[in-house]
């Protein structure tokens, strides 16, 4: 028996090129889904050649490291003919096991007798591609555990293949780990197999074919080359990928401020934006020393248009009171929609003289008549302002005394506009501070009957003369005749 010595180094070198050519592989099948019709099979052949190119490299870069007494040559036709075994049959296994939204077990079953049979096959073909002038000897026991060895490891590889094409978070590390365990049970399979063969002491090598120096040249340069491009493209794609979906997060992000920010219907400023506006809006007018108008505007009988005509109707109408009230602003106004039919113009460097002529133009021309969707529509604005610093110095004493100043107009008989002072907020204040006294009283159980006499006129006397008072529990009271 032949004595033969193994290169550590090789066999480290051959297990790293099955885990990079299974990790490759997996990474091109979880780009499967992500991709179009065409891209999709290309990830799917590339897998498929990959993974066979990394298996036949492991495969001589393992026959590489078996160092023996004689330098050995391997036949050109037969190498070249398990180069194509691995390749067919890993493209045909991957592609049969990754395409589709399910694997079921007769294409998995399928998938790991294609792959395994021509991982088999390929092992042996490159082995009998030694040439020499005695025949191996095979041992037919472990020879059967190696075939076993493939059919395991191809069903379990072809398994997290389509398991781990879903990049969820933590995908990459599965895949790392899963190209582990496949280059593990490759390189298990293969030096299994070697195992298996026997060589004789009386064996050397033939003449002609490819040396081992011009098989490792050749070994190196394909599993380099190809490998090296499919990480290459894998990046590109993983980078083009990453770009395309940062370039989307930044437009959904844009369109979530646009949406939190302006109103949807109209696309003025909403609440929020208004807000923030007035207030950068007062600080530069305090800053400045200057007047600042807020104007706050509501529809008149505009729920009357929603009840009769729908609500479709009453969105045209508010488009086109947008369009009327915008031509009467000036380019430094600003209008925002508070909601509804409520909206608010921001009017920094305004006076009373020009705040008079807007609110004027804009309760006429409101007057007019719409025509909309086939029929005609008649609404009217009420308009309240106020102004810094007159009315109050912080937003919330501003929007209170315009809002105040337009219900004083809705109160007055609507279709005008008003300017607030003080008189406004005590006539407005003292029925909402009734209704809260009167039911605050009740809930206390703080009312009392009084009752008042009623006398005769004629006879000048009281009709109660002969009666007396009952008085029962809070809340009732009655008369009661006497006993």
């Amino acid at each position: 028996m032949m004595y033969i010595s193994w290169d550590p180094v090789l066999i480290g070198i051959s297990y790293l090129v099955a885990f990079i050519a299974s990790f490759v592989a997996l990474d091109s099948a979880g780009k499967v889904l992500l991709a179009g019709k065409n891209t999709s099979l290309f990830w799917r052949f590339a897998g498929g050649i990959t993974l066979g190119v990394g298996i036949w490299s492991m495969h001589f870069i393992g026959m590489l490291a078996m160092r023996m007494p004689v330098m050995m040559s391997y036949d050109l036709g037969l190498t070249l003919f398990s180069f194509a075994i691995s390749l067919v049959a890993t493209t045909l296994a991957i592609n049969i096991a990754v395409s589709g939204s399910s694997l079921s077990v007769a294409r998995l079953l399928l998938a790991t007798a294609i792959l395994s049979t021509g991982v088999v096959s390929m092992h042996y073909v490159g082995m009998s591609a030694l040439m020499s002038h005695s025949d191996i000897h095979w041992n037919p026991a472990i020879v059967l555990l190696s075939v076993f060895i493939s059919i395991v490891a191809s069903g379990v590889g072809l398994w997290l293949a389509f398991h781990l094409r879903q990049n969820h978070k933590g995908a990459v590390m599965n895949r790392i780990v899963a190209a582990l365990v496949m280059g593990a049970a490759v390189c298990a399979m293969h030096y299994t197999g070697m195992a298996a063969a026997n060589f004789h002491s009386g064996q050397h090598a033939m003449a002609g074919g490819v040396s081992e120096a011009g098989l490792s040249i050749w070994v190196s340069a394909t599993t380099l080359v190809l490998l090296g491009i499919m990480l290459v493209i894998s990046l590109v794609d993983s980078h083009t990928r990453t770009h395309r979906l940062t370039v989307n997060l930044r437009q959904l992000n844009n369109q979530l401020e646009i949406q939190a920010r302006y109103d949807a219907l109209t696309g003025l400023a909403n609440r929020h934006q208004m807000d923030s506006l007035l207030q950068d809006g007062l600080r530069q007018a305090r800053d400045a020393g200057s007047m600042y108008a807020l104007i706050f505007l509501d529809l008149d009988r505009f729920k009357a248009v929603n009840d009769t005509w729908g609500h479709f109707v009453g969105d045209e109408l508010l488009i086109n009171v947008v369009q009327r009230i915008n031509a009467h602003l000036t380019p430094e106004m600003t209008l925002a929609r508070m909601g509804g039919d409520e909206f608010a113009v921001l009017g920094p460097n305004s006076s009373t003289a020009q705040v008079t002529e807007l609110c004027t133009a804009l309760v006429s021309d409101i007057e007019h008549p719409f025509y909309l969707c086939g029929h005609t529509l008649n609404i009217s604005l009420s308009a309240g302002v106020s102004f810094y610093p007159d009315h109050g110095q912080t937003l919330h004493e501003l929007k209170l005394k315009a809002d105040t100043a337009m219900y004083n107009v809705k109160n007055d008989g609507r279709n005008g506009w008003a300017i607030y002072h003080v008189g406004m907020s005590q006539a407005l204040s003292a029925t909402p501070g009734l209704l809260q006294d009167l039911s605050l009283a009740l809930a206390r159980s703080q009312f009392e009957v009084w009752y008042q006499p009623k006398y005769c006129a004629q006879r000048n006397d009281s009709a109660t003369r002969n009666r007396v008072f009952y008085c029962p529990p809070p809340f009732y009271r009655r008369w009661k005749k006497p006993v």
